[in-house]
């Protein structure tokens, strides 16, 4: 059996054990008590008045037992309610566009204690260094950062080009690192249903070990293959009956409240006393702006208590318990002996107000986090090469001939990652008129491929364009705009600067975002990012842009794995048919 079924399962070291039953003996003073509370006991679904005393970062006892023992620093709580710390059960740093130690500054605050990452946005980058990268945080981190490996670098290899091929024995050659659970989301689902033998050898090697899922709008026989191949859970589920349908088959539904697609309200129906366990949480894609605006996983369960009024014992559940089983966390997600003494205490069960928040044992105010940032993160080794290897653009380039005729067109949908496939007939007019702009991603790996042009509805620019080098998950650049020059510009602008998000008008760059790191991250504190994200959403709403995120949601129009019409280098993507299509429709002869 690989020494992945036990490293997050393991006992505690005999030296630990025996202080803790020393302490329990009443022969030793613990090292930290936690007085005057009630803890939340998420099995019996009751709150229990007591103490919480903890040793090396390790519960020893919790309630009223734990009121008799003695320790070196007691914390009155003041009547405060101790809840487990919050586990994001999927996501992405790199969306964030903070380094993990900026996200870790931000969010253990909010009373996130776990995240269980996938790195392949930067993998799909840089390679197994940015893999390496992520464990190399992870080790310096109190944040506990899982790491999943990623599976699909590319998404779909024959559908887009990315920065660097990561091959199976690549891939098993981290199965055995502490912070590592198991396989990343396997978006290549017909890979998976058509017993593809590069995709099946990755299942194989990870079987018997966590193994995440990705599969959109997925049903009937298809799901049941999919669900058979050792296939877990899915945070791309969008409605109800897609989510009942999931939990009925085993599958754990994760449910996502991103930046730009926020499912919690579709799906907070399906969680009951019965389906609890096979319910998490997580963030998928959330950016500084929205973290600071309404929260992280905090933000959720009080969603789910105030607008669904889903019992807040089910509440607390399902963002820590139900992940830390999932994923085989066995000594996280509950206040008791034997747990890490990851903790959040709160005010109130049903306003989610986080007052203070301990991981391992120690409070986060006291950690001085923001301090440790810069250090943390020059010696991590961050991988800071140029990414950004194209020439620069011409208009000509972009421009795209509009001849009469049908066009297959995009259109994005409001809190969704999901598009509409639109044939749209081109009269004449322009297609501005219609609300649709211009479209084109451009390659950025060296291979110096002509830009591929595309039509989407939905953003409404009247004048100018933006452009991102953050584009799901190969990330070329994708430029969004009313006319050629704007957009031309926009996208030499990213390749100067190594890479971003940036906004034209009038012949100008009116507001931008570096991320050096990448192309994708950024090295500055989240509050810098977030003003510089608030700057960018208001020089688009200058030249027309009606997005809530329009930098989010045109990141993911690149993703060829989410329904229904997506662009890539390659040109346009039938997601329904996973083929490359022509932008132009053929008229009958």
């Amino acid at each position: 059996m690989s020494n992945l079924m036990h490293k997050h399962t393991q006992q505690l070291s005999q030296p630990q054990l025996a202080r803790i039953l020393a302490i329990l003996r009443q022969q030793i003073a613990a090292e930290l008590k936690l007085t005057n509370l009630s803890l939340l006991d998420l099995v019996n679904g009751e709150l229990i008045q007591g103490a919480i005393v903890i040793e090396g970062g390790t519960i020893v006892a919790a309630g009223p037992e734990a009121e008799q023992l003695d320790a070196h620093r007691c914390v009155d709580c003041q009547g405060q309610i101790a809840v487990p710390g919050f586990i994001d059960g999927h996501m992405h740093v790199e969306t964030s566009t903070m380094t993990p130690f900026e996200f870790e500054r931000t969010t253990l605050p909010l009373g996130t204690t776990s995240i269980i990452a996938d790195p392949h946005e930067l993998v799909n980058v840089v390679g197994k260094q940015g893999l390496e990268w992520f464990l190399r945080c992870s080790e310096k981190m109190h944040q506990n950062m899982f790491v999943q490996v990623s599976s699909c670098v590319p998404a779909v290899a024959d559908l887009d080009i990315n920065g660097s091929e990561f091959t199976l024995e690549e891939m098993t050659a981290y199965i055995e690192h502490p912070q590592v659970l198991g396989l990343a989301e396997v978006m290549d689902y017909p890979a998976v249903l058509n017993f593809d033998p590069i995709m099946h050898g990755k299942l194989s090697a990870f079987s018997g070990l966590n193994i995440d899922g990705h599969c959109p709008l997925l049903s009937g026989l298809e799901l049941s293959g999919y669900v058979a191949s050792g296939i877990q859970n899915c945070h791309e589920t969008t409605n109800y009956d897609e989510g009942k349908e999931k939990l009925a088959k085993g599958m754990a539904v994760i449910m996502r409240e991103g930046s730009v697609a926020k499912n919690l309200d579709a799906l907070a129906p399906l969680i009951t006393d019965k389906s609890a366990p096979l319910c998490l949480l997580c963030t998928d894609d959330r950016n500084p702006h929205e973290i600071a605006k309404e929260g992280h996983i905090n933000f959720m369960v009080k969603r789910l208590i105030h607008k669904h009024q889903i019992d807040p014992v089910l509440a607390y559940r399902v963002a820590s318990l139900s992940a830390a089983q999932h994923f085989g966390l066995k000594r996280l997600g509950l206040i008791a002996p034997g747990y890490k003494a990851d903790i959040n205490l709160v005010g109130d069960l049903a306003s989610v107000d986080i007052q203070r928040t301990l991981i391992g044992g120690k409070f986060v105010d006291e950690l001085n986090l923001a301090a440790q940032v810069s250090d943390k993160l020059t010696a991590s080794k961050p991988p800071l090469q140029p990414t950004l290897c194209h020439d620069k653009v011409s208009a000509e380039q972009l421009t795209v001939p509009l001849d009469k005729g049908r066009y297959h067109v995009m259109e994005i949908v409001k809190d969704e990652l999901l598009t509409n496939h639109l044939i749209v007939n081109h009269d004449g007019r322009q297609f501005e008129q219609q609300g649709i702009n211009l479209l084109a991603v451009v390659e950025r790996y060296g291979n110096q491929l002509p830009p591929a042009p595309g039509l989407v509805k939905g953003f409404e620019i009247t004048q100018g364009a933006i452009a991102s080098s953050v584009g799901h998950d190969s990330h070329n650049i994708v430029v969004i705009g009313a006319d050629a020059d704007s957009m031309a510009l926009a996208v030499n602008h990213l390749l100067d600067c190594g890479g971003g998000y940036c906004v034209v008008q009038d012949g100008k760059i009116t507001a931008d975002l570096m991320l050096p790191l990448g192309g994708i991250m950024s090295c500055e504190s989240s509050e810098v990012i977030t003003a510089q994200i608030q700057s960018l959403k208001q020089a688009a709403k200058a030249i027309g842009v009606t997005v809530n995120e329009p930098f989010v949601q045109m990141s993911f129009l690149a993703l060829p794995v989410i329904p229904s019409l997506k662009i890539t280098v390659k040109g346009l993507v039938d997601v329904e048919q996973f083929k490359v299509i022509d932008l132009k429709l053929a008229e009958p002869s």
